[in-house]
C-alpha cells in the first residue's frame, strides 16, 4: 500500500488518499477522512484508521509545515506507525531558509512574486481564506533531518524538488527517509 498524506485535490490513483476534508477540486474524495489531532503538550489524540505497517511508501506533500512543531514528533511516530519496516517517507514542502533568502531579495527588488515564493512558502497562502492553508511552522533541510533521525528513520536524504516542478524549486525542498527496524 502506498499512502498520500494530506492529499488535499490531488487524490492520485495507486494510492490510499487520507485528508481531514474533502476537497471541491479533487476529483473524487479522499479514501480516508481523517484529521490528525493532537493536546496541548502534542500527543497524537486520534489515529489514523489503518493498521501497523500497512504501507511500503508514505507520501507527505505540503503538510508537515501546518503542524506546530511540538506536534511534529507524534506525528511522525503515527506515520513510523503506519510504514513497514524499510519503507520510504517522502516529504516535499517549504524550504524556511530559501523562503527568507526570497523575501528578502523580493522585497528589495520590489518583485511581484513575493507573496508565492516568499510568504506564502512562511505563512501559507492567505488568498484562500482557508485555516486548513495557514502554516503553522518553517522547517529548513538541517531541522528536518534531525527530527526525522530522532523519529526512528534513517537514510535520511535530499532530493530534487517534484510537486510543483521546476518553478518552485527555489522556494520547496524534498527530502525521503526510510523507517528504521
Amino acid at each position: 500500500m502506498k499512502i498520500n498524506y494530506a492529499c488535499g485535490k490531488r487524490v492520485l490513483d495507486g494510492y490510499v488518499n487520507i485528508d481531514a476534508v474533502a476537497n471541491p477540486g479533487a476529483p473524487r474524495p479522499p479514501e480516508v477522512i481523517h484529521a490528525m489531532t493532537f493536546d496541548a503538550a502534542g500527543a497524537l489524540m486520534r489515529r489514523v484508521p489503518l493498521g501497523d505497517c500497512v504501507a511500503f511508501e508514505l507520501m507527505s506533500i505540503h503538510f508537515l509545515e501546518h503542524v506546530h512543531a511540538w506536534e511534529a514528533p507524534a506525528m511522525l511516530a503515527e506515520w513510523r506507525r503506519l510504514l513497514k519496516p524499510g519503507g520510504a517517507l517522502v516529504l516535499e514542502l517549504p524550504d524556511l531558509l530559501k523562503c527568507a533568502s526570497n523575501l528578502l531579495a523580493l522585497v528589495g527588488a520590489g518583485g511581484k512574486p513575493v507573496q508565492q515564493m516568499g510568504l506564502w512558502g512562511i505563512y501559507g497562502d492567505d488568498t484562500l481564506r482557508d485555516p486548513y492553508m495557514c502554516h503553522k511552522y518553517g522547517w529548513w533541510p538541517d531541522s528536518l533531518r534531525a527530527l526525522l533521525a530522532a523519529g526512528g528513520f534513517e537514510r535520511i536524504r535530499e532530493e530534487p524538488t517534484q510537486w510543483h516542478g521546476a518553478g518552485r524549486k527555489n522556494r520547496d525542498m524534498r527530502l525521503t527517509a526510510v523507517r528504521a527496524c
